[in-house]
């Protein structure tokens, strides 16, 4: 409601109706307060031969809301990562589409040292790295779930002290599944390593594949026969929305107006930590702050093009509000040409606190395009240096990777990982209001320019 009326204060237009047909700032986004029952059944079945495993002892829940599957064939993924500059692929020749990933944590080794680089093996060899090969490999191939396992304890997952998400009650995303909007990503599970006897060994100890090659990441493939059936009963679901919040700064040019520049920030932050809430000043107070302080800029000098300015629900759950957005076709998903993602943009990290650079993160294709068009906006506004990134080398993804998943070029604002990160000390005392004002007038300079050239630029390497 406050994003709302600043939005109406600063003079954008809504691009949405309520029930009664008024215009509202507000996209409803359906969720459901659900109530699982405590019987989880999970069946590895090979063969015919069903391998029940149980819930808390053989193997928790990750992340994921979807944890129905009917024979989901299973596929082993080795250590799940693509490095094809030195010469590592886990995933080449896999057939992935509808089926469930058997994939190792950590990195490969050899004789006790990392077959890869240093640098590569230790951007894998955490659990950061965790969700590296996830987001930015295994969830693109369509797969529905990944089963982890780490067999020789080596990894940044100590099951035992991991906490299974899966609890009594829990919110679900309700909405479409189609472009690549899944309601949430796959279901991960963490697996204890005795399950793997009920994966890569049949009933009668014959290796579906060969098993000392597959643990050392040496070996992939589909696993014959071998499929996951999956379920958990519902005992109640209430929808409740959430929302995102939109509104609309509308181009000055006859035909330029129906292409659109988005701005946005995700709203929601993660859940209270024993008892202390998390107010996320930086993550995602500070961006939200930008999108609303950029749309009032835009407002005040409109462009050639539309500005789409958008606050997310649910980004922590998995994208979830950026992805809803894009597949509502609210705006046709070709007229959409760039989005601009402010995801923290009040902090610095540790190793930058002297000189408070600042990320700007976006997908490896754009990262050299992207450094010369916004370095050449950036003389004289930002009194501290940026650091392009590839969102590989990211934590866990943010809202600009519903876009760039879609093609369309897109990057994101980065304060960099912080000790108070997801923490109830993420507070506003903290924040460097100097720094966020200073990345609010470049990104107003880059949305300007944007919404005002010829024709967006593609940002693609080697495309000039």
């Amino acid at each position: 409601e406050y994003v709302a009326s600043q939005f109406a204060a600063a003079g954008l237009e809504p691009v949405l109706e309520d029930e009664d047909g008024n215009p509202t700032f507000f996209q409803g986004v359906p969720f459901a307060r659900t109530k699982y029952s405590e019987n989880f059944n999970f069946n590895i079945t090979i063969d015919g031969q069903k391998n029940p495993l149980q819930h808390h002892k053989d193997f928790k829940v990750m992340m994921g809301n979807n944890h129905n599957h009917d024979k989901a064939e299973l596929v082993w993924v080795g250590y799940g990562i693509n490095e094809p500059n030195y010469k590592w692929n886990d995933l080449e020749g896999l057939e992935l589409q509808g089926k469930v990933a058997v994939c190792l944590i950590g990195a490969p080794m050899k004789k006790g040292k990392p077959i890869l680089p240093e640098e590569v093996h230790n951007k894998y060899n955490s659990r950061r790295g965790i969700y590296t090969k996830l987001f930015n490999g295994l969830f693109r191939t369509g797969i529905v779930a990944v089963i982890l396992v780490d067999p020789d304890g080596s990894g940044a997952i100590d099951f035992n002290s991991l906490t299974s998400e899966l609890s009594q009650e829990r919110f679900a995303y309700k909405g479409s599944s189609r472009r690549g909007g899944r309601g949430s990503f796959p279901s991960i599970y963490v697996a204890q390593p005795e399950a793997l006897e009920g994966i890569l060994v049949d009933s009668k100890g014959k290796a579906l594949i060969p098993v000392d090659k597959a643990l050392k990441g040496y070996q992939t493939g589909l696993l014959p026969n071998t499929v996951l059936t999956s379920g958990i009963e519902i005992e109640k679901e209430d929808i409740q929305p959430s929302n995102n919040v939109i509104g609309i700064v509308r181009g000055t040019d006859p035909v330029l107006k129906d292409e659109y520049i988005v701005v946005g920030a995700h709203l929601d932050h993660v859940r209270p930590q024993q008892g202390q809430v998390c107010n996320g000043a930086d993550d995602n107070a500070s961006g939200s702050s930008g999108v609303m302080e950029i749309a009032e800029a835009m407002a005040l000098n409109p462009g050639k093009r539309s500005v789409v300015f958008i606050t997310y629900t649910a980004e922590e759950m998995g994208l979830i509000g950026s992805r809803h957005f894009i597949g509502s076709d609210l705006f046709p998903q070709d007229q959409l040409k760039f989005n601009v993602n402010m995801d923290m943009i009040g902090r610095s990290s540790p190793k930058n606190e002297e000189t408070r650079a600042h990320y700007v993160v976006t997908n490896k294709r754009y990262v050299e395009e992207l450094e010369s068009f916004i370095g050449e906006l950036n003389t004289g506004v930002t009194d501290f240096p940026l650091i392009f990134d590839n969102d590989q080398d990211s934590p866990g993804g943010s809202d600009h990777q519903s876009f760039i998943s879609e093609d369309i070029p897109a990057f994101f604002f980065f304060s960099g990982v912080h000790p108070d990160l997801h923490r109830p000390t993420d507070d506003a005392d903290k924040i460097d209001y100097a720094k966020a004002e200073q990345i609010c007038k470049l990104g107003y300079l880059i949305t300007n320019k944007l919404a005002n050239v010829d024709q967006v630029p593609s940002f693609m390497v080697g495309s000039k």
